[in-house]
Formats: C-alpha cells, structure tokens, sequence
C-alpha cells in the first residue's frame, strides 16, 4: 500500500511523514500520531536499521490514523491501544482484501 502524504480528518488536515526511524520519549516505535501538531510518522525502519515491509507500514499507518480519527471524534477508545490494534489490523486487512 502507498502511504499517503496528508490525510483530512473532519476538518482537521493531517501531514503524514516517514522518517527512517522514530523514537517517542525515548522509546523506538513503528509510529505515532501527535495530536498536538497534527502528524502521523511511519517508520521506514526500527532503530537498528531493520527495514519494516510492506505490510508492518500499512499495519502501523492504519494504527495511527485510528487514533486520529478517534481523537477527532473525541473518543476515548483513542488511548486504548488494545482496541486501537485490533481495529486497525481489521482495517488493513480489509482494505488489503477489497475486490471491485
């Protein structure tokens, strides 16, 4: 799946970026959605230079951009990862399984 570059949300226009790696506080993550500037980053690769596939960035692009779709509607279910996982992955896999 291409990732895309910018995404809106309701009214809110979101920038997606991919750096080589990502930490968040320290901690080596696949992605994070930042609510407070509006941005989705997807890892192209963790911090010991193992590239992600495929898969693994589209799994972690949808993850993200759940949590910013419920952060839109203001929905606490958006800081429950457990949820936000198993959505997302469903996501992905639907999208990956769509026939038209």
């Amino acid at each position: 799946m291409k990732i895309p570059k910018q995404v809106t949300i309701g009214k809110t226009k979101i920038k997606i970026d991919q750096p080589e790696s990502l930490r968040v506080n320290k901690q080596a993550c696949r992605g994070c959605f930042d609510r407070a500037d509006n941005s989705i980053d997807v890892a192209k690769q963790d911090v010991r230079g193992n590239k992600y596939d495929k898969d693994e960035r589209s799994e972690t692009f949808w993850h993200e951009l759940t949590h910013a779709i419920l952060h839109d509607m203001k929905n606490s279910l958006s800081y429950n990862e457990k949820f936000v996982t198993a959505f997302s992955q469903r996501l992905d896999q639907a999208i990956k399984t769509a026939r038209f």
